[in-house]
């Protein structure tokens, strides 16, 4: 049997599309994990890197948008992140969104893992530049050149690895 995108099952005798099940709960995930979870940065961030390139790899970047916004607006809103250096997030949030957005762009260019890599170390390097710009210049506690810089590496090849073994056994049999 061959497994299609489109696949509709019945549930109580309504048709569910499982594709945009798979999608909306990809989205609800990456707004309530940083929420619920909150930390640690390891867990939280490599659940997010999965989630963020899952859905690059099967949506595509349009598509996988509030993936790439959400968990950064969830983290932010509720403070859960570094403590009483939460406000300085608010500055680093654009930033978080634009680098997950780097990444999901490597992703959906070719699906292959050399090119995920390319996109986890350009997320990273965007974002240690990017702090290492706003510690100068608005004194952006130190604390945040490891979050964002080889945690981000880390985290996100975790991500990758995970996302990859969840994608590639379904999507080869397509």
């Amino acid at each position: 049997m061959e497994i299609s995108t489109t696949l509709k099952k019945e549930l109580f005798g309504e048709r569910l599309n499982t594709e945009k099940i798979l999608l909306y709960s990809i989205y609800v995930l990456s707004f309530f994990v940083p929420l619920i979870i909150g930390k640690p940065q390891l867990l939280i961030g490599s659940f997010i890197n999965t989630l963020t390139i899952y859905s690059s790899l099967k949506y595509g970047f349009k598509k996988s948008i509030p993936v790439y916004l959400l968990p950064s607006i969830a983290a932010t809103s509720a403070g859960l992140l570094f403590e009483g250096a939460t406000f300085f997030l608010l500055y680093l949030m654009p930033f978080i969104m634009i680098s997950n957005g780097i990444l999901g762009y490597f992703v959906t260019l070719k699906k292959n893992s050399l090119i995920i890599m390319i996109g986890v170390i350009l997320k990273a390097l965007f974002l240690y530049i990017v702090v290492n710009i706003l510690i100068d210049t608005i004194g952006l506690p130190q604390i945040f050149l490891t979050s964002m810089g080889y945690i981000q590496v880390i985290t996100a090849t975790i991500g990758a690895v995970i996302a990859l073994l969840l994608y590639i056994p379904f999507e080869s049999k397509s």
